[in-house]
């Protein structure tokens, strides 16, 4: 799938309107139906006006011809790194208890 493809999929699942894109990127609705047709190229500001207005998107999704989704995943929420004397001391515990 090409990167105009993924765009136009994405903007339709989001319920964007031709027209909106229009008027927030500042052309008219024609040019955006001939950049989501592949008429015209997309020109690379356009690329990277939607990207920052739509930061759910993933760059690298996009680029990559074998990926169809381009929403980014959400990143895992961080977990601590377990000390190693906490592990021994709840081990510990836990054979206590057992005794």
């Amino acid at each position: 799938m090409k990167i105009y493809q993924k765009i136009r999929e994405y903007s339709k699942e989001k319920g964007e309107t031709m027209k909106e894109i229009a008027t927030a990127y500042g052309v008219t609705p024609q040019s955006i139906q001939l950049y989501f047709s592949g008429k015209n190229a997309m020109p690379l500001n356009f690329l990277a006006w939607y990207i920052e207005t739509h930061p759910d998107l993933d760059l690298y999704a996009l680029f990559d011809k074998k990926q169809q989704n381009i929403v980014a995943e959400p990143k895992p929420t961080y977990q601590k790194k377990v000390n190693k004397q906490d592990v021994i001391d709840k081990i510990v515990a836990i054979l206590e208890k057992e005794l």
